[in-house]
């Protein structure tokens, strides 16, 4: 397990708490932040030192989290349980831009051929918080919920994209992280070159930088609030040998559809 998530949450759960919280309330918080970030189940004393709690303290607030189901047991260690997932559920239930996005798939019958992703952005990561699957095969299932590094996906790029490059460079403090497959981008002056295509362009590309085969096509989604993305929307085949013209229609696709998504959401 790496030790950035834990720094992560120590960070968080030692920030001083207005006198209006309640200690065991942001401690909870905390170890459900940690066991989202974390990439394995997340130990005890990497929760006790993150809290700098003496391990009965950490334990009893873990037990109490997996008795209601907000974490889970497996192995020795903690995840994150499947009550979580209602509230994200229910979040995105009541979220404009997944609604919107629903629609967009329900109106427009000749999407349904390709997967269709939307993301917002935390982190350095892209959250994917709604997909469709057409009925082309992707070899790939973008479950809600799914995490994956900003710099290497189609709408973390276009999200990434709306940003000053100050911003870019300070969620990757210690560079990218490491290479998805032998396409992926590896530095951030790659990384800043394929924004400033996105920027010219308009839409960006993941040419199998996440799987191999498997090119997504991507644009950023707005609101009324400025000209930084709100959500990012793709559009994923998979063509291993995919000619460059295919993809600028993609691009075009992309776009189109991006800013319907952005007028709808008052853009």
């Amino acid at each position: 397990m790496t030790r950035e998530p834990v720094t992560a949450a120590k960070e968080a759960a030692t920030k001083d708490v207005p006198a209006k919280d309640v200690p065991a309330v942001s401690r909870a918080v905390a170890i459900l932040d940690l066991a989202a970030r974390s990439n394995a189940p997340l130990a005890l004393a990497d929760v006790a030192r993150a809290l700098g709690l003496p391990k009965s303290s950490a334990h009893g607030l873990c037990a109490t989290l997996v008795n209601l189901g907000l974490l889970g047991r497996r192995g020795s260690g903690f995840v994150l349980g499947g009550h979580v997932m209602r509230w994200a559920n229910a979040f995105a239930a009541r979220s404009d831009v997944v609604e919107e996005f629903t629609r967009l798939w329900d109106e427009t019958p000749e999407l349904r051929v390709e997967t269709l992703t939307l993301t917002i952005l935390d982190g350095a990561d892209v959250v994917y918080i709604a997909s469709r699957h057409g009925v082309d095969p992707l070899g790939i299932t973008f479950r809600i919920g799914m995490r994956l590094p900003a710099a290497f996906t189609a709408t973390g790029k276009a999200m990434l994209s709306t940003m000053e490059r100050e911003e870019v460079h300070g969620l990757y403090p210690r560079g990218l992280p490491p290479p998805l497959t032998a396409r992926t981008v590896r530095d951030m002056e790659a990384l800043e070159r394929e924004l400033d295509e996105v920027r010219v362009r308009g839409f960006s590309v993941d040419d199998h930088q996440v799987r191999d085969g498997m090119v997504c096509v991507g644009a950023p989604i707005f609101d009324f609030s400025g000209e930084r993305a709100i959500g990012g929307f793709a559009i994923s085949i998979l063509d291993p040998h995919v000619e460059s013209a295919h993809v600028d229609r993609m691009g075009a696709d992309v776009i189109r559809y991006a800013r319907l998504l952005s007028q709808r959401l008052g853009s």
